[in-house]
């Protein structure tokens, strides 16, 4: 296929539509479930008080907005792909977001053009400014349905690459969902389990950023999958990712055997994934649940000193940490990381 050919080709799959609506317009789809944000995509909603407050002076002084990116499924209905900041801070400011109540009725505080915002609520507006930010006008563009899976991802890929960028686990999130929540849900079950919290010890960001949901998906993405990485291992996760979601392919049993081999692990504390310098390695992460993983019935009969005693001689393998540190994400390193791994912890 030649330039003009592929280019025209691309182009075709893309069908778009745009809109000029108002913020009350919008907020009447919300609530009628014409617009949608899913829950997993409304964790993400976390623009500060700042923030909030500066986007809705904008609104208030006429100042021009971005356009929202919306995409059309099968029912006509829109899901939100970009601007949810900017559509969560005028849901909320109404009170009205859905899921997340304790975000709803928030003060503004001091504008940088309008000082005497400070401390209002929606109901302390006048009424006419209450009208005001309803008439606001946002430009909506829209992504017709038309199959397009990977093209959906793209736009929003693309749109999400700028500032602030997401993860690359909040981008898994947003996007599968559109195909699928079921593997979305079975990941954050998972990453719920106080005893997964409690041996990962995540921060703050860390959990916002869907850090304990991308753990788990890196162990199911190289449980018995480990020898087929043939890129970086963020492209295998999310090709492994789209795999499950869009051909309902994954053995959702699985989710015992995770669950035995973070108990199992528990005991050992935080230190466990962690080497001598007191951070948290995936590298570590990856080998060890992997190689317990594969010996279950044993490591569980284990005394719990002779599984630390293995760990503690990983860790110091001279081969293994030759495949940690500095790219240690590359398929090669990967690979020949969890097979060194399985040799150190071998059982009889």
């Amino acid at each position: 296929m030649n330039l003009e050919d592929e280019i025209a080709e691309v182009r075709n799959s893309i069908n778009t539509d745009r809109l000029d609506m108002s913020f009350g317009e919008i907020i009447s789809m919300y609530e009628r479930d014409e617009i949608i944000i899913d829950p997993d995509f409304q964790r993400l909603f976390r623009w500060s008080d700042y923030q909030k407050t500066r986007f809705i002076e904008s609104l208030l002084l006429g100042i021009p907005i971005p356009p929202i990116f919306v995409a059309e499924d099968r029912d006509g209905k829109w899901e939100l792909v970009d601007g949810l900041q900017r559509l969560s801070t005028v849901l909320s400011f109404y009170g009205i977001l859905k899921n997340n109540p304790d975000k709803n009725f928030w003060e503004l505080c001091e504008g940088e053009l309008v000082k005497s915002m400070q401390s209002m609520k929606y109901e302390g507006l006048p009424l006419k400014f209450q009208l005001n930010i309803k008439r606001a006008v946002c430009r909506v563009e829209i992504i017709k349905w038309n199959s397009k899976f990977d093209m959906r991802y793209e736009l929003f890929n693309r749109l999400n690459t700028g500032g602030s960028p997401l993860t690359d686990q909040e981008i898994r999130n947003c996007i599968f969902r559109g195909i699928s929540s079921e593997f979305n849900k079975f990941l954050e079950r998972i990453a719920r389990e106080d005893d997964f919290i409690a041996i990962i010890e995540p921060t703050e960001k860390q959990t916002l950023e869907l850090y304990l949901e991308e753990l788990v998906l890196r162990f199911f993405s190289l449980f018995n999958n480990w020898k087929s990485v043939k890129t970086i291992l963020s492209n295998h996760m999310t090709e492994f990712m789209r795999d499950v979601v869009a051909n309902n392919n994954f053995d959702y049993s699985l989710e015992k055997l995770f669950l035995r081999i973070i108990r199992m692990l528990k005991p050992l504390g935080t230190e466990i994934f962690r080497f001598k310098n007191g951070i948290f390695s995936t590298s570590l992460f990856d080998a060890i649940t992997i190689s317990i993983g594969l010996n279950i019935d044993y490591y569980e009969k284990a005394d719990i000193e002779d599984i630390r005693n293995r760990i503690d001689k990983l860790k110091s393998d001279e081969i293994f940490r030759k495949y940690t540190g500095a790219a240690s994400n590359s398929s090669t390193r990967v690979i020949k990381r969890i097979d060194r791994a399985l040799q150190v912890m071998k059982v009889t």
